[in-house]
């Protein structure tokens, strides 16, 4: 009877704390339940449209609890630039995620690190991708190879008589080829995928988890939920991806380990071999405890893979989908490479002048509204954000998925309308709630390359083909929403233009 009682007093404690300390302090929200918050709403209805429903009802600042953990989420792109841009220090930090350490042991990386570690890898970062050209022609020519090959491709196989194309694993491949030469020196090979396929499946697997009720449910307390039912094979699920993800890296900077000669003073031709020469440098001088170790190598890989894979991937792929659905679009930014391009391969000298085509891509992004929920932000001190007084170590998030679907920047923010990035003169224009990237100092660090290729795939493919459905397999546009927001798998045709 003792035992418990003190059970239950443990119960009354913290149901007490969870719901009028805790919540008491922070903005309102939808009602949480203790341990697993508001993720059993994710259950039946997709996260974005949870987060927009609590965001019509509770307004542009509310607090969401992902399993035991509060989020404040912030909706109003005004407040969004004064907090992340103009205040940004505040914001700057990372939560730091219980499950980031088995995927990234020490919070380690390139997304989820801070302080000193996240500045110097991320400055490094920047400058490895400068010195393999990227923002000059040497970057644009790594992506034009890539993008040469899917046209070649796609005309043998029209060649070859097929009428049908799953088109987005040729993107899928594409894109991988970039990324995987970048960060690893090669591309991928259309006559041998198995390479291509085990390493999208850790990038779709690392998506995945992040959209899991029992992922996010498990996130603070996984060393006693893993025992449970349902919870102990998402457990295992996850440790075993670890051990893959793990194993297939390793190899990789083994092989370069092997191959390149630290000591030259050749500039490195990819990412691994880049920070394997740094490393070795700082190793020889003898700085003690600097941030470049085995361990932030992996996690930085594993974060530029699933970074620099997944999410330009599958934009082309709704792109794709949406110029299928809006025809007269596709025509209109035929018509304007016709004038502009003919033929030939598009070039970034030729940006200038394709604002439709621009204002197409920029309306891919808006609408497919990627991320439904952005990478959590921790607060780095006391902030106050609309009268309420936010405590310092507080999740919050710059919550874009709902300002790019937001009737106050975008009326009609459901329909599919490049006119909405052109002003009257056409000239292609991007306001300050187009936010794909996020903002601030933790925008996203791919973004340069990100831009590049969506305008160089976007151009060439539509120049050089008309896409549209295979007749009795109409193209849904249906949204599976996870960690990114996917379309439902789609099938289209195609013929060639020239």
């Amino acid at each position: 009877m003792g035992l418990f009682l003190v059970v239950l007093g443990l119960i009354a404690v913290y149901l007490f704390h969870f719901y009028f300390i805790r919540r008491r302090q922070l903005p309102p929200g939808p009602f949480p339940f203790p341990f697993i918050g508001n993720t059993y709403s994710f259950a039946h209805t997709p996260i974005d449209t949870c987060v927009q429903k609590w965001k019509d009802e509770y307004g542009d600042v509310m607090t969401v609890f992902m399993g035991h953990v509060p989020m404040v989420t912030i909706h109003d792109s005004k407040l969004i630039y004064d907090m992340f841009v103009k205040d940004g220090d505040a914001y700057i930090g990372r939560a730091q995620q219980r499950w980031n350490e088995i995927f990234r042991p020490a919070h380690t990386g390139l997304i989820f690190s801070e302080g000193s570690l996240w500045r110097d890898n991320r400055r490094f970062a920047l400058q490895v991708f400068r010195n393999l050209g990227l923002g000059r022609n040497i970057m644009q020519e790594r992506v034009l190879d890539d993008v040469t090959l899917l046209i070649d491709f796609t005309k043998k196989e029209l060649n070859a008589g097929t009428t049908e194309f799953n088109f987005f694993d040729e993107l899928d491949i594409s894109v991988g080829s970039i990324i995987n030469s970048i960060t690893f020196g090669y591309r991928f090979s259309r006559d041998n995928r198995t390479e291509f396929i085990k390493a999208k499946k850790i990038a779709t697997e690392q998506v995945l988890f992040g959209g899991s009720i029992l992922y996010r449910t498990m996130e603070e307390h996984r060393e006693l939920f893993r025992y449970l039912p349902f919870f102990r094979d998402t457990y295992q699920m996850i440790m075993n991806h670890t051990a893959e993800f793990t194993e297939f890296l390793s190899g990789q900077v083994a092989t370069h380990r092997k191959n390149i000669d630290l000591e030259s003073d050749e500039e490195p031709t990819d990412y691994v071999e880049a920070y394997l020469k740094h490393q070795h440098k700082l190793d020889k001088e003898g700085v003690k405890d600097h941030p470049f170790s085995e361990t932030q190598l992996y996690s930085g890989l594993l974060d530029l893979w699933v970074a620099g894979q997944e999410t330009t991937a599958t934009t082309l792929a709704w792109m794709v989908i949406y110029i299928i659905q809006n025809p007269e679009v596709q025509k209109k930014c035929q018509a304007e490479m016709d004038e502009f391009v003919g033929d030939r391969i598009v070039t970034l000298d030729d940006k200038v002048n394709l604002n439709y085509v621009n204002a197409t891509v920029a309306e891919s992004q808006r609408l497919c509204n990627l991320v439904p929920i952005n990478v959590p932000h921790r607060t780095t001190r006391d902030v106050e954000i609309r009268g309420y007084k936010i405590p310092k170590h507080t999740v919050i998030l710059n919550q874009i998925s709902t300002v790019m679907y937001d009737e106050r920047y975008f009326p009609g923010a459901k329909t599919f309308k490049p006119e909405r990035f052109l002003d009257e003169k056409g000239k292609f224009f991007a306001p300050p709630e187009l936010m794909p990237f996020s903002v601030g100092k933790r925008a996203c660090l791919g973004e340069g390359l990100a831009r590049l290729e969506l305008f160089l795939f976007t151009a060439n493919l539509l120049n050089q083909f008309k896409f549209g459905e295979v007749p009795g397999k109409p193209i849904t546009g249906e949204r599976i929403v996870s960690a990114t927001t996917a379309p439902a798998p789609w099938v289209c045709s195609i013929s060639v233009r020239h």
